[in-house]
């Protein structure tokens, strides 16, 4: 693939990415509103259509690295490969987020005996855990690949060094937030969260519209030999 076209696929990879993370969260809410089959029944659609764009997010995440990968290998093999490893451990960790409602909508149809409300009960046990588990986790794969993704950028200049700086910069707080839920300190639906996403999620939109916009920069020989 050229290179041209390999950043525009990977801006537009980002931006997907992104923008269906931003409306899963507005269409699925905190899971533990849904307390009951007919909260769940009623919502169906809504819940649903929040699982399926974990999908689509889950799916914009899975091909960044193998799109990407051609272009980081020239620049460090190895921190490729492993941007490559964290973000297919971070995909295989944020599907249950999708699984999870999906099973809440399944069942709620069904749960009008004991059994199948028991088994509700069973599933939103399982969706709050990972909550505070398993989405945490996938968050900690996300900054490791964070890390490898824009110390690579940085070192090659395929972008301007102050947005890969600033992506740096920016996963600290995000990091700091997945251990503060790991460790019980924050609850998973505060509205801290959001502003300690904040600045790695404006980040990763300004990256998705340098690409598509400009595409990897061909630093200088003299810029590369200072880098």
């Amino acid at each position: 693939m050229h290179r041209r076209t390999t950043a525009r696929v990977v801006g537009a990879l980002f931006l997907t990415a992104t923008a269906a993370g931003v409306l899963s969260a507005v269409l699925l809410g905190p899971l533990d509103s849904w307390r009951t089959a007919p909260s769940v029944a009623d919502n169906a659609h809504r819940i649903s259509a929040g699982a399926l764009m974990v999908l689509v997010m889950t799916l914009a995440i899975a091909m960044i690295p193998p799109t990407l990968f051609p272009v980081l290998k020239e620049h460090g093999e190895a921190p490729a490969i492993g941007y490559v490893v964290a973000r297919i451990v971070e995909v295989v960790l944020l599907l249950p987020a999708a699984i999870g409602p999906l099973m809440l909508v399944a069942i709620s149809g069904t749960a009008s005996d004991a059994g199948p409300a028991a088994s509700l009960d069973t599933v939103r046990a399982l969706t709050q855990t990972y909550d505070l588990w398993g989405n945490p986790s996938s968050m900690l794969f996300f900054c490791l690949g964070a890390v490898l993704l824009n110390v690579l950028l940085y070192r090659s200049r395929l972008v301007p060094r102050w947005i890969a700086g600033w992506a740096l910069l920016a996963v600290v707080p995000y990091l700091a937030d997945a251990c503060l839920v790991l460790l019980g300190l924050l609850d998973p639906s505060s509205a801290l969260q959001s502003i300690l996403f904040a600045p790695l999620a404006l980040n990763e939109l300004v990256l998705a519209g340098w690409l598509l916009a400009k595409g990897f920069t061909a630093p200088s020989l003299s810029a590369q030999r200072t880098a």
